[in-house]
């Protein structure tokens, strides 16, 4: 009886098929052919609500196309950005304000959640814990304001204990999960081993590792578990979000997980369900007022006070020692350093001349008030014009018949003296830094032949002699080929007809008579003939000034002595000397 009712229904069942065939077409043809012909608009009317129910449903819509959707801009951007920019043109200056304002209000309330941490007695206290505890500042900070805080979610392959994503806060480097990925298998792999085999000899897989502050959740999958890294308490919240992204990463990577041969590439866009169970919650404060940071405001008043103290010290001192700079603008002073230390102690080292001002009254007259003054005072002599005059007054002030009048830097000397008391006068003054044809000038001053006759005859004698002497030494230094009187030259005649004055006067006195012999030599450029001449011509135009100074041209004989072929010395040759020639009268 059996038999021929399953005979039956399989002769139904195949005068079924055939009739579908010959409706449907073989394997369904006719109706497949008619539905893809509409397959667009059937799709189109029902993708909109498809795709909202779905993601209504279970958020799955955005999570599946995020990935897509950052593949397909990173690629248009590779290989169309021109077209992108163009695109995104109008909305760029918007996006930048909105992103530096966001950046500028967040670095703010960083900055303010720094200082109230780091300069209030309780951030004091927090980096005294920190230190005794050997952990990081902020990870310490973010366990005491952070309840709970997710740092990190790894999506770890159960079979190999490869990793297969990973997120973290702090932006960790992929070298560093792999390492942590390494490390939670091989303890998982020691734990089930020595602890956890239950009857049936299957290893269980640890869930929850717990320390004072951290707490390591994690979620087993058939093929793939996740770990999460949560510092503080972790609510139950915490395990239900990773229990849900857990089994969307199967649903949505089923294939590449069981298929998984190493590579991790497939899971690249896994990151966006990571990224949902990186969940925090902050502390709630104790008391709804802010508190102020008032040790930190207090610090910083007393640092700035510091500070403005430290300046005002500081160009107190400079100002003094740009004061006491001036010191070395004083005649016959020298300012080698100065260091002025606080409250006005100062160091002082200087060169001094014993004419010049001293450092006491110059401080006096600068209305200067210095407290401490280590001053060191060396002594030496100085040339400057207004010291040497100092010297020329006090030496000056023996002799009542000499009146001075210093014009040019040129001490210029006036009056009536003896012979002797004007060589004793031109002495001092020479000690001091005086010299006739220099800086010294006694053309007015007159001998009195009174005092001249009454001198004593070897007195008389040793000045002539003297005379001659300073005479003979007098040359002039002429350039090359040139035999033109300079100014300087002039002065020097000057002083020699001064001499020739007093000669002459004590000439008449021991009963000489007197000559000059002038003599103009040349170097050995050029050839012999002409320099005799200009040897001459340099004598002839010196005799010409003391000419036109007073001196008789009767008592002067010039010579030319032509080319000087002296080794070493010819090229210095060129010179216009004196002597004195003298015989006893008969």
């Amino acid at each position: 009886m059996q038999k021929p009712t399953s005979t039956g229904q399989v002769e139904s069942e195949q005068q079924l098929e055939q009739i579908r065939a010959l409706i449907l077409g073989k394997n369904n043809r006719i109706i497949l052919e008619s539905i893809k012909k509409d397959a667009r608009n059937i799709v189109g009317n029902v993708l909109t609500e498809a795709l909202h129910d779905r993601q209504k449903k279970d958020g799955s819509v955005n999570k599946v196309l995020l990935p897509l959707i950052e593949d397909s801009v990173a690629h248009s951007v590779m290989h169309h950005s021109d077209k992108l920019v163009n695109s995104l043109y109008p909305l760029m200056g918007s996006l930048v304000r909105k992103s530096v304002t966001s950046f500028l209000a967040d670095f703010m309330e960083k900055t303010n959640q720094l200082i109230d941490s780091s300069f209030t007695i309780k951030g004091l206290k927090w980096r005294i814990e920190a230190w005794q505890a050997g952990v990081n500042f902020s990870q310490y900070v973010a366990s005491q304001t952070f309840s709970y805080r997710v740092e990190h979610v790894l999506l770890i392959h159960r079979e190999t204990g490869l990793l297969l994503n990973f997120v973290d806060l702090g932006k960790a480097s992929k070298g560093d999960a792999d390492l942590i990925s390494s490390m939670l298998t091989a303890i998982n792999d020691f734990v089930g081993d020595s602890f956890l085999d239950n009857d049936n000899g299957l290893k269980e897989q640890l869930q929850t590792v717990t320390t004072d502050n951290f707490n390591l959740l994690i979620k087993p999958g058939p093929s793939a578990l996740i770990a999460a890294a949560v510092m503080g308490n972790p609510p139950h919240a915490i395990s239900e979000q990773l229990q849900v992204t857990l089994e969307e990463i199967h649903r949505l990577y089923n294939d590449e997980l069981n298929q998984f041969d190493g590579d991790n590439q497939s899971f690249a866009n896994s990151e966006a369900l990571l990224l949902d169970c990186l969940l925090s919650e902050q502390k709630k404060t104790e008391s709804s007022t802010e508190k102020k940071p008032w040790f930190a405001w207090i610090l910083v008043f007393i640092i700035a006070v510091i500070i403005c103290l430290k300046t005002f010290q500081w160009w107190e001192n400079e100002r003094l020692t740009e004061k006491l700079m001036m010191l070395d603008n004083q005649p016959g002073i020298i300012v080698n350093k100065i260091y002025v230390h606080n409250d006005k102690q100062v160091e002082l080292d200087i060169l001094r001349d014993p004419n010049a001002i001293g450092v006491s009254e110059w401080l006096q007259k600068q209305d200067l008030t210095i407290e401490s003054l280590a001053l060191v005072e060396r002594q030496y002599y100085s040339l400057s014009p207004e010291i040497l005059l100092v010297r020329a007054q006090q030496i000056l002030a023996q002799y009542s018949q000499i009146q001075s009048n210093w014009q040019n830097e040129v001490l210029n000397l006036s009056g009536t003296i003896d012979l002797l008391q004007l060589e004793k006068l031109l002495n001092a003054l020479a000690t001091v830094g005086f010299s006739e044809g220099n800086n010294l000038n006694i053309q007015d001053i007159k001998l009195p032949s009174s005092n001249i006759m009454a001198t004593d005859k070897k007195v008389t004698q040793q000045i002539f002699n003297e005379l001659v002497a300073r005479i003979s030494i007098i040359q002039l230094d002429f350039s090359v080929k040139s035999d033109k009187i300079t100014p300087t030259m002039t002065v020097t005649l000057q002083q020699l007809y001064q001499y020739l004055q007093q000669l002459e006067l004590l000439a008449d006195e021991l009963e000489f008579n007197i000559g000059l012999l002038v003599i103009g030599c040349s170097d050995n450029s050029g050839n012999r003939v002409n320099n005799a001449q200009l040897s001459l011509q340099r004598a002839k135009n010196s005799r010409n000034v003391l000419s036109k100074l007073g001196f008789s041209e009767q008592k002067m004989f010039i010579t030319g002595l032509g080319q000087i072929d002296i080794e070493k010395v010819n090229n210095q040759a060129r010179k216009v000397m004196f002597n004195v020639l003298f015989a006893k009268k008969e």
